[in-house]
């Protein structure tokens, strides 16, 4: 929802506003090493058809592909949990840049919480 945000309508719409956002996300310089030296997220980075680059926007590739196929490489659900504990801030500041940039809204995610 967030990434498809980002990358693939505001990649569209607005690429100043994706840049920003893009720009301002954490973990951009060590995202790659910190996503190979971790034993279960390394399998969705090493001998993969498409190459993860050190670039934000594989980082929310990854991202996204691991929590649309959490079942691939049959682990347990603690997948999702091992992304948070790498990563902490990666939703929080997408969610933020997107509500500075007037977006977030339009993802729908209020619709997710109760």
């Amino acid at each position: 929802m967030l990434h498809d945000r980002i990358v693939n309508y505001l990649g569209q719409t607005n690429r100043a506003k994706k840049n920003r956002i893009l720009h301002n996300l954490p973990y951009n310089n060590d995202w790659l090493d910190t996503a190979t030296a971790n034993a279960k997220i390394n399998q969705w980075v090493v001998n993969v058809k498409n190459e993860y680059k050190r670039t934000t926007i594989d980082l929310l590739r990854l991202n996204r592909n691991v929590r649309s196929h959490l079942h691939e490489y049959n682990h347990d659900d603690d997948i999702e949990e091992i992304l948070y504990c790498e990563w902490p801030m990666l939703l929080t500041v997408m969610e933020t840049m997107l509500h500075l940039e007037g977006e977030l809204q339009d993802t729908g995610i209020h619709n997710k919480f109760g």
